[in-house]
Order: C-alpha cells, then structure tokens, then sequence
C-alpha cells in the first residue's frame, strides 16, 4: 500500500470532521434559520402590541378581547393547515 493511500484509508476511518455551518450556529435551534426569529420577533411586533392593547387599554371588554384572540388564532391556524395541505399535495403531484 503506498502512503498516499494509507493516509486516505486513515482519514476515513477517522470520520467526518464537524463543519460549522453559517446557517446554523451554536445557539439556534435545528431546523430553526433566522428568518423564523425575524418574523416572530420583529414583523409580528405590531400584532403582538395590538393585542396587548386589547387587554391592557381602557376601557377593555374581557368577552370581546377573547373573542378577537379565538379569531385570530383560528385564521391563524386555517391558514397555517391550508398551506400545509396544499404543500403536501404539490409534494405528491409533482415529485
């Protein structure tokens, strides 16, 4: 067996080395990129301050305030489950 070959057998049995990924550092989470704690954290600032404000303001009707938190979170949900049927079905249709 010549060197070179030794050496290449040996780096393989070694295993792949760790290579750190720009899109992923350390302290996300997997599956988690950056655009996900853009949206959250500062596209949805207006709605997360209205809705607050629904709670904090005066004057505040309890039933009301609710009733635009279960709107909100079943548009949410609807659209959230629509979009993921429909990337279900074009995954079947097309690949």
């Amino acid at each position: 067996m010549t060197p070179l070959a030794a050496s290449a057998v040996a780096a393989l049995a070694s295993g792949p080395a760790a290579v750190p990924l720009a899109s992923s550092p350390e302290y996300t989470l997997p599956f988690v990129g950056p655009g996900t704690y853009l949206i959250f954290g500062i596209v949805l600032l207006p709605v997360y301050a209205m809705v607050a404000a629904w709670f904090i303001g005066d004057p505040s009707d309890r039933f009301a305030n609710l009733l635009g938190l279960g709107y909100l979170a079943g548009l949410t949900t609807v659209l959230w489950g629509s979009l993921f049927v429909a990337t279900i079905i074009i995954g079947v249709v097309f690949f």
